[in-house]
């Protein structure tokens, strides 16, 4: 009788041993994934995007920005650009662009008058003056009165729009 299933179950060892689970292995092994490559990839994007756009806003004018003002089409005056900096005579350029180079501070006066006689023989009654945001008001005036000095002239300032 000592061999009867509830004489084995009463012992401590033998209920101790039929409790313990063994360890089950996993049915998938943990998937690994190298991310190297993408961080490498991310950094690359970061590098380009900051380049491209450092690039692009030097590239553009420093306009302030607009609060009341009513939109004017570039197509249809004269286009005048100073740049600079605040407490030195600004550089001009006749147009948008800067392919010619500014015009030689000597030669301002006869240069604006010349463009803006060209402007108004190809129909363009206004001249649009594009000034940075540390151009001098009265460096800005200058430019205007000898814009203007042309009857029939209108004259706009460019200002950049707030969202």
């Amino acid at each position: 009788m000592d061999a009867s299933p509830s004489h084995a179950t009463s012992s401590p060892d033998v209920h101790f041993a039929d409790n313990l689970l063994a360890a089950r292995k996993p049915l998938m092994d943990d998937a690994r994934f190298d991310v190297t490559a993408m961080v490498d990839l991310v950094f690359m994007m970061n590098i380009f995007f900051l380049v491209s756009w450092i690039t692009t806003a030097l590239a553009e004018i420093d306009l302030p920005a607009a609060r009341h003002c009513v939109a004017t089409d570039a197509d249809t005056s004269t286009v005048l650009t100073l740049t600079g900096s605040a407490g030195e005579t600004p550089s001009i350029y006749l147009g948008d662009a800067r392919p010619g180079g500014a015009i030689n501070p000597g030669e301002v006066e006869q240069q604006i008058s010349e463009a803006v006689d060209a402007g108004m023989r190809e129909g363009k009654n206004t001249v649009l003056i594009k000034a940075e945001r540390n151009v001098c008001l009265r460096d800005v005036a200058r430019i205007a009165g000898l814009a203007t000095a042309i009857k029939g002239i209108k004259l706009n300032l460019a200002v950049m729009e707030k969202d």
